[in-house]
C-alpha cells in the first residue's frame, strides 16, 4: 500500500469551502474584527493549517457585532486502511462565541448543521455575566482525503 500522500492542498481547499459554507449560512450573524490598524474584516478566524500554527486575529482586536467563528484544524488524523488505498480523516474543530449577552449560539449552530456534517455532538457553554464568560459552542467536522495506491 502506497504512503499517505501529502494533503494539505487538498485540506486547505476543503477549509477554504467550509468557511464560504458558514459564512453564507450565518451571513447576518457574524460579527467584525476591528484590528488594532482600524481597518475591519468578518469575525472569522482560520487556525492551525500544518504545522503553521497562526495567532489570529492579532493581539488588540476586539470583535463587534456578537459572533465571532474560528475554525482549528486540529492535530488528529485517522487513518482508514482499505484494499485499494487509505482514507485519511482531519478533525476541524468549528468554535462559536456568542459576545452579544442577547443572543445564543443555538440559532448559528443550527444553520450550520444546516450546511455541515458533524463528528460529534456539539459541546455548548452558556454565559454568565458574573464569572464574565461569554457563550461558546464547539463543533467537530471531518474532512476525508483518499489516497489510492500508486
Amino acid at each position: 500500500m502506497g504512503n499517505a500522500a501529502n494533503i494539505l492542498p487538498e485540506l486547505q481547499a476543503a477549509l477554504a469551502a467550509t468557511r464560504s459554507e458558514i459564512v453564507d449560512a450565518l451571513a447576518d450573524e457574524i460579527g467584525t474584527y476591528t484590528f488594532p490598524d482600524g481597518t475591519t474584516d468578518p469575525a472569522i478566524a482560520l487556525l492551525g493549517l500544518g504545522s503553521n500554527v497562526q495567532v489570529y486575529p492579532p493581539q488588540g482586536t476586539s470583535v463587534t457585532g456578537g459572533l465571532e467563528v474560528v475554525l482549528v484544524t486540529l492535530n488528529s488524523v485517522r487513518i482508514e486502511s482499505r484494499l485499494d488505498g487509505i482514507i485519511q480523516n482531519i478533525v476541524t474543530q468549528i468554535i462559536l462565541r456568542q459576545y452579544d449577552v442577547s443572543k445564543s449560539t443555538i440559532a448559528p449552530l443550527f444553520k450550520i448543521l444546516s450546511v455541515l456534517d458533524i463528528a460529534a455532538d456539539p459541546i455548548r457553554t452558556v454565559s454568565d455575566p458574573y464569572i464574565g464568560n461569554i457563550e461558546t459552542c464547539e463543533i467537530q467536522i471531518l474532512h476525508s482525503f483518499y489516497t489510492g495506491d500508486s
